[in-house]
């Protein structure tokens, strides 16, 4: 398995049926076999699917297109654990650390360039001192689970997999035990980040 080391550019992509849904490169803070933490500056491109017409895609598709956009939020980090089912994300408001964002999705799969996975739309708003939480995109999965993306199995699942990521924030229980809050990237960091090479391409 390779690990990558602090300030390496890597890829963190969503994968739908073997093609790229949306891509976006983050910089390496501390990577082990279960937990990395990542980070993505203000302005960094992004590419996200929108429809044949140029509409953006909330609810996944058959068909989509890649146009490149640019990250719409100040300072954020990604922290990871492969094989949760969801990544807790830290979000500044320029310097100051704003809120807590939980996405539910399939589990992280580590790649040569990143990481792999895929969104299942439903997320949790968690306030900055962790005390206030609140579902978002909830119409979003109802759309997904009238349209048969997932069964209502799936989204009850869903919805236990963000509690108990809830909780486990809320606990600061490991890795979350960390004053992450209060983390500061290199000031060389902030420089908006491109896609490595090879990115598009979707290998086994």
């Amino acid at each position: 398995m390779k690990l990558w080391e602090p300030g390496e550019v890597i890829v963190v992509r969503e994968v739908l049926r073997n093609k790229v849904y949306s891509a976006v490169a983050m910089r390496v803070v501390q990577d082990s076999p279960d937990f990395s933490a990542l980070y993505i500056s203000p302005r960094t491109p992004y590419f996200w699917p929108h429809t044949l017409d140029g509409e953006n895609i909330r609810i996944q598709t058959d068909e989509w297109v890649l146009r490149k956009d640019q990250w719409p939020f100040g300072d954020a980090l990604y922290l990871i654990q492969p094989g949760s089912g969801y990544t807790i994300v830290a979000i500044w408001n320029e310097m100051f650390f704003d809120h807590w964002k939980i996405n539910l999705e399939e589990p992280m799969r580590r790649k040569a360039l990143g990481f792999d996975h895929m969104d299942q739309l439903l997320d949790i708003i968690v306030s900055a001192d962790r005390s206030i939480w609140s579902w978002k995109d909830e119409d979003e999965i109802q759309q997904a689970q009238a349209g048969g993306i997932f069964t209502a199995e799936q989204v009850r699942e869903l919805y236990q997999r963000g509690e108990r990521a809830v909780q486990l924030l809320q606990a600061k229980q490991p890795p979350f035990d960390k004053d992450w809050e209060n983390w500061k990237p290199d000031l060389s960091w902030r420089a908006p980040l491109n896609l490595p090479e090879g990115w598009v391409q979707v290998l086994e």
